[in-house]
C-alpha cells in the first residue's frame, strides 16, 4: 500500500499580527476547505492566536501546531511546538536556543527573502555553517508570499549547502493565500509531521498567492518591511 504523504501549512498570520483574518475565520477556513492535514498559526512575536487555536484543536479535522514567527537579529525563525513567548532581537543561535528549551523545533524564515533578512542571506549563502552553528532544525525553502525575485531559489541555493530539512508554507495573511505553500511529509498527523522534519524526510512545494491577495496586505505591513530593509542597509 502506497503511504500517505501529509500537507502542512507552518507559517500563516491572523489579525493577532498584521494578517487579515481573524484566528475563528482563519480555523473555519481551513475546516471548510479541508485542504491541509497540519497547520501552525505563526503570527510575529505573539502566541495569542496561535494558543487559542492550540486550546480549540478538538474541535477541528486538522491537527494544529502552537507557533510563532519571532524577529531576530538576523532575520526571522518559526518557532514550533512553544507555548511560551520568545524574546525579539536576540542571534539565531540565542533564539533556536530558547526554542528548544521549550522542547519545539526552530525554522528559518525566508531565508531568500532580501526585505526582510538583508544581507544576512548573502551571507548565509557563503557561510552556510553559520545555520548549522545556530542549531536551525529546519530552513523554509518556499514561502509562497515573499515579494522579493527569485526568492525560493535563493533559499534553495542556500540550503544547497547547508543541507537541513525543508520545509514549505504558504506566509499567509489572507484566507485564500493558505496551503499556497506546505510543506509534504509522511502520515498525516503533528506527530508524523514532527518526526518527518526531524528526520529530513520532508518536501517543500507551493505557488505564489493570487494577485489580489498582494494588493489586500495592509499598507502598514509594507511600510514596516521596507523600513525595516531601509534600516538593515544603512547599519
Amino acid at each position: 500500500m502506497t503511504e500517505r504523504w501529509g500537507r502542512a501549512d507552518l507559517h500563516m498570520h491572523t489579525r493577532a499580527s498584521d494578517g487579515l483574518p481573524t484566528v475563528q475565520q482563519l480555523l473555519t477556513y481551513v475546516a471548510r476547505e479541508r485542504h491541509l492535514d497540519v497547520l501552525a498559526i505563526t503570527d510575529h512575536d505573539t502566541l495569542d492566536a496561535s494558543l487559542w487555536a492550540y486550546e480549540q484543536r478538538h474541535l477541528y479535522p486538522f491537527e494544529i501546531v502552537p507557533g510563532v514567527e519571532v524577529t531576530t537579529r538576523e532575520g526571522h525563525v518559526l518557532g514550533l511546538w512553544v507555548t511560551q513567548p520568545i524574546p525579539k532581537h536576540m542571534s539565531l543561535k540565542e533564539t533556536a536556543t530558547a526554542i528548544h528549551e521549550q522542547g519545539g523545533l526552530a525554522v528559518l524564515a525566508h531565508p531568500g527573502e532580501v526585505l526582510i533578512v538583508g544581507m544576512h542571506a548573502w551571507r548565509h549563502l557563503r557561510q552556510p555553517q553559520v545555520l548549522l552553528d545556530a542549531g536551525l532544525d529546519a530552513l523554509e525553502v518556499v514561502n509562497a508570499g515573499a515579494i522579493t525575485p527569485g526568492h525560493n531559489w535563493l533559499a534553495r541555493q542556500i540550503n544547497a549547502k547547508a543541507g537541513l530539512p525543508v520545509t514549505g508554507s504558504s506566509d499567509a495573511h489572507t484566507l485564500r493565500g493558505i496551503g499556497c505553500g506546505v510543506t509534504r511529509f509522511p502520515g498525516r498527523s503533528a506527530a508524523d509531521l514532527r518526526a518527518a522534519i526531524t528526520a529530513g524526510q520532508t518536501l517543500a512545494e507551493g505557488i505564489s498567492w493570487p494577485i489580489i491577495d498582494y494588493l489586500k496586505i495592509s499598507p502598514v505591513s509594507i511600510r514596516g518591511t521596507l523600513t525595516g530593509f531601509l534600516a538593515r542597509s544603512l547599519r
